[in-house]
């Protein structure tokens, strides 16, 4: 694990009230929640900070000095717990206290990681489209292929633009967007924020074959809500299912004909789930 200064993440914010921190997935940015600011805000103070080597947040510096692979990126630094321990760091920073953590897909992994480090600032866990674990294994079934995962970071390093827009178009199922709208919301996401940073989501890529927070649901002593599209073909809905039995207490919300990202075709809708949990979870 490498913590980091937490000023060196670029940090979106606005609002007041009760603290929101929204953490994005691979590959995206603080961009993928602006659909829900407008909704959030009114609310609560939201940060959203760009992970490492997404968005404006610069790539962990000494990554490639500590581990290369033979493809020449880095094979150490955007783990997990790496992104974890940055998003600690920034909550320490910024004195929160009473947040609620927010992750949406590998999000969702980092803000598992990221409660075992920052118990006394969290009060409320929000995943949207996530999974504990992305590949499969003899005891997960709700995971992808190994081999499907290596074979995406293939194809990144060779054509990284066709793939990451192959993969953006994959999130959504037939019937959720029409092509305008999806054109609208790809523009939009990628608006302001620079593509991330090939070594980064290479490495990624080797973080999802070996990540497991599946022995943090069990730990979880916070409220929380799992929300998840019932066609998610990434992240799949075997695995938000396993998370909300495991997690003591926790509330599912399986939303009917979405894939993976509920938050760009549908943030009404996730937002109006995340607000009235927070609602009742905060005051409690």
């Amino acid at each position: 694990m490498t913590p980091r200064d937490p000023e060196a993440l670029h940090v979106e914010r606005a609002g007041q009230g009760p603290p929101v921190v929204l953490l994005h997935g691979w590959s995206s940015s603080s961009r993928a929640f602006a659909p829900m600011l407008e909704h959030l805000a009114p609310h609560h103070r939201v940060l959203a900070p760009d992970l490492r080597g997404h968005g404006r947040s610069p790539v962990d510096p000494s990554a490639r000095a500590r581990s290369e692979r033979a493809d020449g990126y880095p094979a150490a630094g955007y783990a997990m717990e790496d992104h974890a321990a940055d998003v600690a760091a920034l909550l320490e920073r910024e004195d929160v206290t009473g947040a609620a953590l927010v992750g949406w897909s590998m999000g969702a992994q980092v803000a598992l990681e990221a409660l075992s480090l920052s118990r006394r600032r969290v009060a409320a866990l929000v995943l949207v489209s996530g999974t504990p674990r992305f590949t499969a294994a003899e005891d997960w079934p709700h995971g992808l292929r190994e081999a499907s995962v290596r074979a995406l970071a293939r194809l990144l390093v060779r054509q990284p633009e066709r793939t990451l827009r192959a993969f953006f178009e994959g999130m959504f199922v037939p019937g959720e967007l029409c092509a305008e709208r999806a054109l609208e919301i790809e523009r939009s996401v990628a608006e302001g924020a620079p593509p991330p940073s090939l070594a980064a989501i290479r490495a990624g890529l080797d973080a999802f074959i070996v990540a497991d927070q599946r022995s943090r649901a069990a730990e979880v002593a916070v409220p929380a809500l799992v929300i998840h599209g019932e066609r998610d073909p990434v992240c799949l809905p075997g695995a938000a299912r396993w998370m909300a039995e495991r997690i003591p207490g926790a509330r599912l919300a399986l939303l009917q004909g979405l894939g993976h990202a509920p938050l760009l075709s549908r943030p009404g809708l996730v937002s109006d789930l995340v607000l009235g949990f927070l609602a009742e979870a905060i005051r409690s």
